[in-house]
């Protein structure tokens, strides 16, 4: 499958209340808007299930909901986990928003004093990330802090690890979260074989991720 413009499109809007919606259009518009979400969550959730079974690390989808009941999405979101471990704060994730298509590693801190998995030890990945890379084309790529907005320019990896300064603006904008590491594609033209694109970066970025569940 690919991810063409209108698969970003869907989230390029400012309301996403329902509350708010309501109040703005009609309710036939609002019953289209649902349908085009839910086509696309279907869309969004068969790529991601397929992803599940190709992928060679022992990793299960979770897929989140088109809606929190109250609101529609602003992204739709996979989490990866793998099976030994469900519980665990750490985890492998794929986004599509208006912006980019991300597969990356991160620190879920949503709950996280219910799951297993200190954020010290999460940040600590920091320090294996250049041997990590070594053998890594780092052309998409990109790492920034968890507090940076999703929509944000975030920081290519190969900036990253060759200026010190980078470095140090990273640790200094944490402010106490975790880091976030991963591929990023955008809309610019259509993203062919996302399942495939989906899967390699699962594969490449699983070492990080499984070296906190020894």
């Amino acid at each position: 499958m690919e991810f063409a413009k209108e698969d970003f499109d869907l989230f390029d809007r400012e309301v996403f209340a329902f509350k708010q919606l309501k109040d703005i259009y009609p309710p036939e518009t609002i019953q289209r808007l649902k349908e085009d979400y839910q086509m696309s969550w279907q869309k969004w959730k068969h790529i991601q299930m397929t992803v599940a079974t190709n992928v060679s690390a022992d990793l299960q989808p979770k897929v989140e909901s088109w809606t929190n009941g109250w609101n529609l999405r602003s992204h739709f979101w996979c989490a990866y986990r793998n099976e030994a471990h469900p519980n665990q704060n750490a985890c492998l994730a794929a986004l599509i928003n208006q912006k980019q298509y991300q597969v990356y590693l991160m620190f879920q801190h949503y709950k996280s004093d219910q799951r297993s998995g200190s954020l010290a030890a999460y940040n600590d990945l920091r320090w294996q990330i250049e041997q990590w890379s070594k053998d890594k084309n780092l052309a998409d790529y990109y790492i920034w802090p968890q507090v940076e907005h999703e929509l944000e320019d975030h920081c290519p990896l190969a900036v990253y690890l060759s200026e010190p300064q980078k470095q140090r603006q990273l640790e200094e904008k944490l402010q106490g979260r975790s880091f976030q590491i991963g591929k990023l594609w955008f809309p610019s033209e259509s993203i062919e074989d996302v399942e495939r694109l989906t899967t390699e970066a699962l594969e490449e970025l699983s070492p990080l991720y499984f070296s906190l569940t020894r």
